[in-house]
């Protein structure tokens, strides 16, 4: 229905594992349990609301899972009109922004003065809503959806007629009601539906319907076109009985109240891989694939042994805002039902380079960067070091210091730097700590470290350090060297 989602699930080959953990994601809504038996219902859900449901269950030693997304029914109504006496700000075109929420708060609240009685009260049950999807430029173009539930007594001229009058009506907002339109939505639209990608869509008024293509059957029949799987016909001969005890495990699912009829199969975990896609001084971006399409996602990030983030999501992309500069934390991804065996990690510190701009980097009242100024200020001198690589090629695995190509790099420069370094220097304590890479063509930063008592001119220690890796990675190769 509307707001309801009733479902049940048994495994393929008779045996029946329990507890199942089920969960249900949807926007900023959650819902978990762990049950046993074969059924549940969630309800009180948003009309036109597109719901990820999980079922899993541990068996033989292995987690096994599955998923599907399904949207809950609705008549969804597409309004557009003027407001001739708002003037647009860029604020309006981020509906995060506190400038969007209230005018999406005023909007709303000025048109339900004006709405009959009928759709007042279809407001108040929460069985039709309004939704403001974009505000753009001319003078204030307001693009928003009004959506109501499925099975209600009111006819699509009623809810423009009801709509446009209360534009014309509000003191507050001047509507261009040339430039007022309220109509049925076209729901076939991609992303505006849950049919098969092997199903027609067909409008039906402010809903739609599902029909599967030829050559797959419909295994979702009470309402159809949401599953749909490819004919196989096969010989009779060519088909082999599976016994009960062999069998892999599996999950019939079904909703009533003709919501969703599918049958769908488990599958063993699948391995996760994150790519770190870009990395600044209080910000990671990372993506990941693994799972199987419309799987949930746990993503973590830890800074050290404490977990200061923690989110359920269905995309394959996330970033981190509001990090220390010239930290290191680890972020860990796995798929929501398989989360307690299948997280893959990166290890990530983000940029330095701040960190080494702050003058008087040892002072006590100067509490930025507490990982680098640890290691810098318990030395006699340290220097911070940039090495531009024109001979090597950036990848992204040398964002995390857990690959091996990370740490292949960093042992081929520590190496050699710290050999010769030891040499030119006569200092058997000089030691390196990398610090990490980034793009163009590879970047690397590193802390050089020196116990001698003797101080170190830093033109001497560039000159060094220019002389030690040119001759390993080229002529081209540019060192930069902070006193520190």
């Amino acid at each position: 229905t509307s707001t309801r989602i009733q479902f049940s699930w048994k495994p393929q080959g008779g045996t029946r594992d329990s507890p199942y953990r089920v969960h249900l994601w949807g926007g900023s809504r959650e819902l978990k349990r762990s049950l046993n038996e074969t059924s549940t219902a969630f309800e009180n859900l948003l009309s036109d609301h597109e719901y990820q449901i999980s079922v899993d269950v541990s068996t033989c030693s292995k987690n096994v899972s599955t998923s599907l997304t399904v949207r809950t029914a609705a008549e969804v109504f597409n309004g557009t009109t003027r407001i001739t006496n708002e003037v647009f700000i860029p604020e309006y075109q981020n509906k995060s922004s506190p400038a969007f929420k209230d005018f999406e708060t005023n909007f709303i609240k000025e048109i339900e003065k004006h709405l009959p009685q009928k759709i007042l009260e279809l407001i108040k049950q929460k069985k039709l809503r309004i939704v403001i999807n974009s505000i753009k430029n001319g003078s204030v173009i307001v693009l928003f959806n009004i959506v109501l539930d499925i099975g209600e007594n009111i006819t699509k001229h009623e809810i423009s007629d009801a709509f446009i009058e209360a534009l014309n009506m509000s003191t507050v907002l001047k509507a261009d009601l040339k430039k007022t339109v309220i109509e049925a939505r076209n729901s076939c639209q991609p992303g505006l539906n849950d049919c098969s990608q092997h199903a027609t869509c067909t409008v039906e008024g402010a809903t739609y319907s599902c029909q599967c293509n030829k050559g797959f059957t419909d295994n979702s029949p009470q309402v159809p076109g949401r599953v749909c799987q490819q004919k196989q016909n096969l010989p009779s001969q060519q088909m082999t009985t599976v016994p009960p005890k062999s069998a892999t495990p599996a999950f019939t699912g079904s909703t009533a109240n003709s919501i969703f009829t599918t049958t769908f199969a488990s599958a063993p975990c699948m391995p996760m891989s994150i790519k770190v896609q870009n990395v600044t001084g209080e910000a990671i971006e990372i993506s990941w694939t693994g799972g199987r399409r419309g799987s949930l996602y746990t993503v973590s990030l830890m800074d050290g042994n404490q977990e200061i983030n923690k989110t359920t999501t269905k995309e394959t992309k996330t970033v981190f805002k509001h990090l220390l500069p010239g930290h290191v934390y680890t972020i860990s991804v796995a798929v929501l039902s398989c989360a307690k065996n299948s997280w893959a990690s990166v290890t990530v510190r983000t940029d330095p380079v701040s960190c080494f701009s702050r003058n008087e980097f040892c002072l006590s009242q100067n509490t930025g960067c507490p990982d680098l100024k640890y290691i810098v200020c318990s030395h006699y001198q340290a220097f911070a070091c940039r090495v531009l690589l024109k001979s090597q090629t950036f990848n992204h695995t040398l964002y995390n210091s857990d690959s091996e190509g990370y740490k292949s790099m960093s042992e081929s420069i520590r190496t050699e730097v710290v050999r010769e370094m030891r040499i030119k220097l006569k200092d058997d304590h000089f030691d390196i700590i990398m610090l990490g890479f980034r793009p163009g063509s590879v970047i690397a930063y590193f802390i050089s470290l020196l116990q001698n008592q003797e101080r170190i001119d830093v033109n001497v220690m560039q000159a060094h350090l220019s002389q030690i890796l040119r001759t390993k990675f080229g002529d081209q190769t540019e060192v930069t060297v902070q006193c520190k």
